[in-house]
């Protein structure tokens, strides 16, 4: 018996061509249709209602949006907007955002939805609608101008963060560990349809002042996607490196460093 002819029936020089083709379609379905579930990994809340900073902000689509708000110590404390990371909620960060105020820095962070107490799942558009309702917070509600507002996001924030400096006119951008877009971070080249978070086409058209800080040991998101973020602004920018260390631990290693760059 001919066993190979059996598994692999009559050879067809079309054979791997066909191969490729379902392996292809194959992953864009599953990009198209469950990118999310990988992107996004909120963590059970890590914080409650109770909470002295919390707001709840209310947005275009009809969510509820869950903020953390701590004013500044004086009345020109520089402003962050900030868009946090994966695996992480305003639980998590809060120890964090008490050392940054204590350093002299006002503070609105916000959730993405499905994160933490904000309503709704997690996607690119819900993101930006989390991050604009926020903006409008600061803006409005807190009467801060724009132009007095600094933009940070770090991973995956750092697109929300783009989002709105391309949106509006601010004081300037910090991303940490930033990527090129959602997809790029996997597979390099541009692949795949649906990509998300596109920062490498987004950026060229900001032009404040960036400041891109990347872990050169950073296995998440390569070093090289920070550093080629940075080149493609037109701007005023700085590139800050900070030397032997990853991707998770780029507060606790580089705090002070950080706080002086911004």
């Amino acid at each position: 018996m001919d066993w190979k002819k059996l598994l692999l029936g009559e050879w067809d020089w079309k054979r791997p061509f066909k191969s490729l083709a379902f392996i292809y379609l194959t992953l864009c379905v599953v990009a198209c249709g469950f990118s999310n579930k990988f992107i996004f990994q909120p963590p059970p809340a890590q914080y409650t209602v109770e909470s002295s900073h919390l707001r709840m902000l209310p947005t275009e689509g009809n969510r509820q949006v869950a903020a953390f708000w701590y004013p500044g110590p004086r009345s020109d404390s520089p402003v962050l907007l900030w868009s946090h990371g994966n695996a992480e909620d305003l639980g998590t960060l809060a120890p964090l955002f008490t050392e940054l105020q204590a350093e002299g820095f006002a503070i609105l962070a916000y959730d993405y939805p499905g994160y933490g107490l904000s309503d709704g799942s997690p996607s690119e558009r819900s993101c930006y609608e989390a991050a604009d309702a926020a903006f409008h917070f600061l803006n409005s509600e807190e009467k801060i101008p724009a132009e007095k507002i600094l933009l940070l996001g770090q991973s995956v924030g750092t697109g929300p963060a783009c989002w709105l400096a391309e949106r509006y006119t601010t004081r300037g951008l910090v991303l940490l560990s930033p990527f090129r877009s959602a997809f790029l971070t996997v597979t390099r080249i541009p692949l795949l349809p649906g990509d998300k978070f596109k920062n490498h086409k987004r950026i060229g058209h900001i032009d404040e002042p960036l400041l891109v800080i990347h872990g050169t040991d950073d296995t998440i998101i390569p070093f090289a996607d920070g550093k080629s973020v940075y080149e493609q602004h037109g701007g005023p920018k700085q590139f800050l490196p900070i030397q032997d260390t990853g991707h998770n631990d780029i507060w606790n290693r580089g705090f002070e460093i950080i706080v002086k760059a911004i």
